[in-house]
């Protein structure tokens, strides 16, 4: 039973995590113009994100790290280790909420975050689920042993 349950509980979080690609993720204004950040995009691209200087967005991008971790935590059943990488991911990819630029161009110009978009908050969801389902898992195996 509780075998069943965490293979829904992961295929869930990652259900979300794909899904969130399929949308924006948010718009920045730069040079005057709107643009949209792709999920898949910003998925894809941000591991290399510190080569153009990037620092920071790469830092946000390794909540995706700490985010699979705690999915394969989750699956060898080691859940207080995989609610610590939820945890960590949940802080990092939660921390993006305070920017209010991001790098725009590999010359070091920023521009200003209008807005974020629902890829970004599917994300984020898919990380607190995940989190959520490690401390659940838990608590729930302490009770049944």
């Amino acid at each position: 039973m509780m075998r069943q349950l965490k293979n829904k509980l992961i295929l869930i979080s990652l259900l979300i995590f794909v899904i969130s690609l399929f949308f924006d993720a948010f718009k920045i204004e730069d040079i005057g113009k709107i643009t949209n950040f792709e999920s898949y995009t910003v998925a894809l691209i941000g591991f290399i994100s510190f080569l153009g200087g990037g620092l920071f967005e790469f830092f946000v991008w390794t909540a995706n790290c700490w985010f699979f971790l705690s999915i394969l935590f989750t699956f060898r059943k080691k859940y207080s280790t995989s609610s610590i990488f939820g945890i960590i991911a949940l802080c990092i990819s939660a921390s993006f909420m305070l920017w209010h630029e991001v790098l725009a161009s590999g010359s070091g110009r920023t521009a200003k975050i209008q807005s974020l978009e629902v890829g970004y908050f599917l994300w984020l969801a898919s990380i607190l689920f995940i989190t959520c389902s490690s401390v659940y898992s838990k608590i729930t195996e302490k009770k049944n042993a």
